[in-house]
């Protein structure tokens, strides 16, 4: 319980954390920061030291009020109108019963989106809108999203599952707990790390970057045990 208080903490002062999923699912580890703290060096941060895909999670209460669509009923809708897309759906992965994928965006302010200053402003305005659509202070949730954010963009969202850590386990939902128990809006910035040798970095791997750098570097049962209590 220690080292997720820490995380929780590290993560309220913009410091990342480190979260294993589990052996046996993608066996990844994910670089985290909370969103509405990301600045343009926690971007590069994780280009040179994850290297996977730059995502943002939001819970999927706020994603529904936003109106934030799972990417795979976006496409399971224009199937009749693309064929491409048919039989092509993600309905038998390896590790999970289904896809986190949404949307992607860029901030309007942004020029071409992928930079880390453009995408630092995408990420920590997204956190912000968030957070207000999590406290009850946006009174139109959509109106706020499509006048701040232009679709398609170069950050990745991802929807939670519905209950939390019930039935998902991926890092959508892990660094997303995570981030209401720091007391912070449901929204992470994560991405994978990977390795040398064309893989995911291994667990002793990203265990020590993290550990040799001072940052909390977590598995996914540690956060599962401690979101049990939390929640209720």
């Amino acid at each position: 319980m220690g080292d997720v208080k820490k995380a929780c903490a590290d993560l309220k002062s913009g410091k990342p954390v480190f979260i294993y999923d589990m052996d046996g699912r993608e066996e990844e580890t994910d670089i985290v920061f909370a969103s509405g703290t990301v600045k343009p060096e926690n971007i590069m941060f994780m280009r040179q030291n994850g290297g996977g895909l730059i995502c943002t999670t939001v819970s999927d209460p706020v994603a529904e009020k936003i109106g934030l669509p799972f990417l795979v009923d976006v496409f399971k809708t224009a199937q009749a109108v693309h064929p491409v897309l048919r039989n092509s759906l993600p309905d038998t992965l390896p590790y999970d019963t289904k896809s986190a994928f949404s949307i992607t965006i860029n901030h309007r302010r942004c020029y071409t989106g992928i930079t880390d200053i453009d995408r630092a402003l995408t990420v920590a305005e997204f956190g912000n809108l968030v957070g207000d659509v999590a406290a009850g202070k946006s009174e139109n949730p959509l109106k706020s999203f499509t006048k701040a954010f232009r679709v398609p963009g170069h950050v990745f969202l991802l929807r939670t599952s519905k209950e939390l850590l019930k039935d998902r386990n991926g890092h959508t939902e892990l660094s997303t707990a995570l981030c209401l128990m720091a007391g912070l809006p449901p929204t992470a910035t994560i991405c994978e790390m990977m390795g040398g040798d064309g893989k995911a970095l291994s667990k002793p791997d990203a265990r020590k970057f993290a550990e040799s750098r001072g940052f909390i570097f977590l598995e996914g049962h540690e956060v599962q045990e401690v979101w049990k209590t939390w929640s209720g």
